[in-house]
């Protein structure tokens, strides 16, 4: 069974609150045995959400620090990406997604270099509202110059990037979720879990936790699992699966599934459970 419960009570601050989680992506490539380097930039942000004003420019800024003792240099590239039903994020062409904020969304400088201990910010700019009234996204990847570090007689070379995922997102945009399915699968012979089809129904990301609660017939709860935070982009179909209790007692139970992915309603659903 699924469905929803109108929530009365929720302060103004989290009904509009708009969040993120975004990709911190370390791509390296390297010989066996090599010692990897650590990242030698530090971003302040992993995500921006950016709130455009109709017909005006409007602008954010990424604030980049040098936190080692030698200069450092990188360079900026805008990337399309999206996220797999599993929660991966999916770096892809230009033009492959249909939600990229396209040339409307700028950023400067493109490389940046940085003396010890300084910061550069940049500066990512959207000029009007998206196209269609609608929420896009891109992101700004800042991307280190190759580093090399040797080990005995292996040379290698890195390739450090972070991306940071820009949200442009237009006022009277929908916040709206459901559970569209829940079942019990098998981990291992002794291992089950509670899989949850959670959709994104409304025209903003969302920003979701929640709990499953394992209630006896009496309606007493007899055990509750939390649902870890999770992102999903509107109209996205996010898969969880979260485990059944090992130390629950026999029984028969009513599992149900709460989440609260910061709208009016929480998602709800549920099943039974036979232990």
């Amino acid at each position: 069974m699924l469905g929803r419960f109108r929530i009365s009570d929720r302060s103004a601050d989290s009904k509009g609150r708009v969040r993120s989680t975004a990709l911190a992506l370390c791509a390296a490539f390297s010989l066996a045995g090599a010692v990897p380097l650590q990242a030698q930039l530090a971003v302040d942000r992993l995500d921006m959400v950016i709130n455009p004003a109709s017909g005006k420019r409007t602008t954010g800024v990424i604030l980049v620090t040098n936190q080692t003792a030698v200069p450092q240099q990188a360079t900026l590239l805008r990337e399309e990406w999206d996220r797999s039903e599993n929660g991966d994020n999916r770096f892809l062409p230009a033009g492959s997604t249909g939600a990229s904020c396209g040339a409307h969304l700028t950023f400067s400088p493109a490389v940046i270099r940085l003396e010890p201990g300084t910061s550069e910010r940049v500066r990512v700019s959207m000029d009007g509202v998206p196209p269609l009234g609608k929420e896009c996204w891109d992101a700004i990847s800042i991307e280190q110059v190759l580093q090399q570090a040797k080990r005995g007689e292996n040379a290698i070379h890195y390739r450090f990037r972070t991306a940071v995922k820009v949200y442009v997102t237009p006022d009277g945009l929908s916040r709206e979720g459901a559970i569209e399915d829940m079942r019990l699968q098998d981990r291992s012979a002794t291992e089950r879990q509670i899989a949850i089809n959670f959709r994104n129904t409304g025209g903003i990301h969302l920003l979701a936790k929640g709990s499953l609660e394992f209630r006896r017939r009496d309606n007493s709860v007899a055990a509750r699992t939390p649902i870890p935070e999770f992102p999903t982009l509107p109209g996205a179909l996010r898969k969880l699966a979260v485990d059944v209790p090992l130390d629950l007692p026999r029984g028969d139970y009513i599992v149900l599934a709460l989440i609260d992915f910061g709208g009016a309603e929480i998602a709800a659903g549920q099943l039974d459970l036979a232990k």
